[in-house]
């Protein structure tokens, strides 16, 4: 039963982050993972 739960609520913060961002959640963690990556390498 808690895995049909966990199920639900990742599917329903995908639809949340597909209605804001157009972005499902590994396109959207990707995003913030490069944005992280870059502004590491621009403070060196």
């Amino acid at each position: 039963m808690g895995t049909i739960i966990g199920f639900v609520i990742l599917a329903a913060i995908d639809w949340y982050l597909v209605r804001r961002t157009g972005l499902h959640i590994h396109q959207w963690i990707s995003k913030k993972y490069a944005a992280y990556l870059s502004e590491k390498g621009n403070k060196k």
